[in-house]
């Protein structure tokens, strides 16, 4: 099996996007900021915890209180599915390349936006965002913005505040919408005042505070998509110590892995210091080589 695990580097390298490519995790604050809604309210102090240290520094610094956190990651939900893929976006020509491959494969995104689902859309096909057989399998273990937590007809939890606990919801029916339109829409709705779209906050431990089981059964499938695969892609993916639900996997696994980044050097020193030896990588952007991924896989997949 294949799988392609991108992350923030592979949306912000894939070229042509309306209105333009989403934000790298450096520059994704100065964007939120710009937006004037709740993250532009924050006090200086907090605001130079996000400048100075990076952005899950900054969410860290943030008092763990419902009424600053949902807010927060409704205003990100629904910035971040406001970007569209062009036709010759890398993601559209990747998938148009790989139309017959895609069924055998495991997309895996750690992102938040809709730019993969767009470029699946785009050329007809089903996605499948619980890897059951029934599309192309597309994981999110992140969580995305546009899984929308549905309150069963007739319940309302408007007005309540959490402070200092793991998950505020837990067990709502979550719907995988298809627009930015759509999401806007949910979060103007009053019942759905306390609750925030299922994404993990953008901080160290990548907390879930809505249908946190629901991301946990996706990140297992993760897992076993990474041991099960004998070609591994890991394109736009920032090595990050302590995100080990994402490297610790990929480490211990038996196939290949090819790095595609144009600045690995960071990838390269966990490679090195796990002693890794299946690691092949790629020093380029992902618009730049998209056609030789698609080759390799192709090439690889007859192989076997």
């Amino acid at each position: 099996m294949v799988t392609i695990l991108f992350g923030a580097g592979a949306s912000f390298g894939s070229g042509s996007c309306t209105p333009y490519n989403p934000p790298l995790g450096n520059d994704l604050f100065h964007k939120l900021n710009e937006q004037g809604g709740n993250f532009s309210k924050l006090n200086e102090e907090v605001k130079s915890q996000f400048i100075d240290y990076g952005f899950e520094a900054g969410m860290a610094s943030i008092e763990d209180d419902s009424r600053n956190i949902t807010p927060m990651q409704k205003e990100m939900a629904c910035y971040l599915s406001k970007f569209s893929v062009k036709n010759d976006n890398a993601y559209t020509r990747l998938f148009n390349r790989l139309r017959s491959e895609l069924s055998k494969m495991t997309i895996v995104t750690l992102n938040y936006d809709l730019l993969i689902e767009q470029a699946l859309s785009h050329h007809g096909l089903h996605i499948d965002y619980n890897a059951t057989g029934q599309g192309v399998s597309l994981l999110k273990p992140h969580g995305s913005s546009n899984f929308l937590p549905q309150l069963p007809a007739g319940f309302n939890v408007s007005g309540n505040v959490f402070k200092g606990c793991g998950s505020y919801f837990e067990g709502l029916e979550t719907k995988a919408v298809e627009s930015h339109d759509e999401i806007i829409k949910w979060t103007k709705d009053l019942r759905n005042s306390d609750l925030s779209p299922v994404l993990a906050l953008y901080q160290k431990g990548k907390r879930i505070v809505v249908n946190n089981e629901l991301i946990n059964n996706i990140q297992k499938k993760y897992v076993e998509a990474i041991s099960n695969s004998n070609l591994i892609f890991v394109i736009g993916v920032k090595y990050v110590e302590h995100d080990n639900h994402i490297w610790d996997c990929i480490s211990s696994c038996k196939g290949k892995v090819v790095i595609v980044d144009p600045y690995p050097s960071d990838t390269m020193k966990w490679a090195e210091t796990n002693s890794l030896q299946n690691i092949e990588v790629m020093e380029s952007g992902f618009e730049d080589i998209v056609l030789k991924i698609a080759s390799d896989i192709k090439k690889h997949m007859r192989s076997i």
